[in-house]
């Protein structure tokens, strides 16, 4: 088993900063969309897991720092983020 210590995402706070900072790195297109597909690829890269994924984007929302359009595909980042 993989403890925290050798997981830097293993905390939701960790891996939304992770997430809002892929999010920032990724061009968005006209209409200020980034893809969920993309974030979550580079989450995947950066050595997070899904479990952390899933964690990062739930509280980037609830947070108020990514906006998900109701089809799951694509985040905004708000005025916050």
């Amino acid at each position: 088993m993989t403890s925290r210590e050798n997981r830097p995402l293993a905390t939701p706070e960790a891996a939304m900063a992770k997430l809002l900072e892929i999010a920032h790195g990724i061009e968005a297109d006209e209409e200020g969309r980034i893809s969920i597909g993309a974030i979550n690829h580079a989450f995947l890269e950066a050595g997070g897991n899904a479990g952390e994924y899933g964690a990062a984007i739930h509280l980037a929302v609830a947070d108020g720092w990514l906006e998900m359009n109701p089809s799951g595909s694509y985040v905004k980042l708000t005025q916050k983020g």
